[in-house]
């Protein structure tokens, strides 16, 4: 009896304070660019990303930041921008995105030379629950050894674009990013899916910033 006692516990602390949450460091991408593009004001297509997270909650009064001629609902954003929705995931793009700009994509110094626009467009989201049966079979103790008790995958189709100060069409990439998180001591019930959608658009990103490094010559002649 006392060791079925202490193998419930065992059980609920992993299952309970394993689930690690999301940190900052999960919106701080480290992959930087060998040579950063001119300064760049930072804009961000929010009805893109509520239409690829099937949110709709946004408003277009609640924003701190003037709407632009990129669209409606597209923003200038930075650091201290607050997005009123409630889809989480969001909120965690647009603080990957002006992370990414600030450190790995652009010089932050001198001149403003034109504006940058992120936007997603479609996206595939999927729970796999294959994992279920088996948990439910072994009453959880395979998953407090580390067996996932379900997967999310996440695919988006992510654009950038680059435009001078006079609002011309400098540079476009279009780039599809994915990532795959599991449920279980890693992340929680929603936090794996959170994460799942952080790092495809991360992975998305990377494979941009390749291709701004690749013209890299020719979007800093046309923005200077």
């Amino acid at each position: 009896m006392r060791k079925i006692l202490f193998l419930f516990i065992f059980i609920l602390t992993t299952m309970f304070f394993g689930c690690r949450s999301i940190t900052p460091s999960d919106f701080e991408p480290s992959y930087q660019n060998a040579q950063m593009l001119p300064r760049l004001s930072i804009w961000f297509d929010v009805p893109s990303f509520e239409n690829a997270y099937g949110a709709n909650s946004y408003s277009a009064d609640g924003s701190t930041s003037p709407e632009s001629p990129y669209g409606k609902g597209v923003f200038k954003v930075d650091e201290t921008t607050k997005i009123y929705t409630a889809e989480k995931r969001i909120h965690d793009a647009c603080k990957l995105w002006v992370y990414d700009m600030n450190n790995n994509i652009m010089d932050i110094t001198g001149k403003k030379t034109g504006n940058i626009v992120l936007r997603i467009g479609s996206a595939y989201k999927k729970d796999n629950y294959k994992w279920s049966w088996l948990s439910g079979f072994t009453v959880g103790i395979l998953n407090a050894c580390g067996m996932p008790m379900c997967s999310n995958r996440t695919e988006l189709e992510v654009i950038v674009e680059i435009y001078d100060l006079r609002d011309n069409l400098v540079a476009k990439f279009n780039e599809r990013g994915t990532s795959k998180e599991y449920m279980a001591a890693y992340y929680g019930y929603y936090e794996f899916r959170r994460k799942a959608a952080s790092e495809a658009l991360e992975d998305g990103l990377i494979k941009i910033k390749e291709l701004i490094q690749k013209d890299y010559a020719v979007i800093n002649a046309k923005l200077r």
